[in-house]
């Protein structure tokens, strides 16, 4: 099992992270929906994040605060392939993921969706954290 200390050890990768929680460090973007090619337990055709986890410790939902990665790995049993760096509407049944299993801890990891509901399956989203961000799009894309 891969322990992230993600504050004191800050992966090359991250980078386009770090730029983004620079200018807001989480929080909750205008567009926040994602695509997908197959069915989540939340749509057929797409994922919804509530929030973009921030840097930290001291707020619970940043990345190492007490409703953080860790946390959501360890108390949810998500697998231990990466960070969770997005909640979304279920409330801790789905998460976001920046992925390491195919990059190692320097490459570049890609982003994927894990389905608690659906016997924790991995979705893949995006080839990189930046695919990411410009592929979110908004709810009403979908109504």
């Amino acid at each position: 099992m891969v322990k992230w200390m993600v504050p004191h050890q800050v992966l090359y990768p991250f980078r386009v992270y770090l730029r983004l929680m620079k200018l807001q460090n989480g929080g909750i973007p205008k567009n926040t929906c994602f695509p997908t090619t197959s069915p989540t337990s939340w749509a057929e055709d797409h994922i919804a994040i509530t929030g973009i986890m921030g840097i930290g410790r001291i707020k619970n939902y940043s990345l190492c605060g007490n409703l953080g990665s860790q946390f959501m790995i360890d108390q949810w049993q998500y697998p231990d392939i990466g960070i969770v760096i997005c909640d979304c509407p279920s409330a801790g049944h789905d998460v976001i993921i920046l992925d390491y299993r195919k990059c190692g801890k320097y490459g570049e990891p890609e982003v994927v969706h894990v389905d608690q509901e659906f016997d924790f399956h991995i979705t893949f989203l995006a080839k990189d954290f930046e695919t990411f961000i410009i592929g979110l799009v908004n709810d009403l894309s979908f109504n």
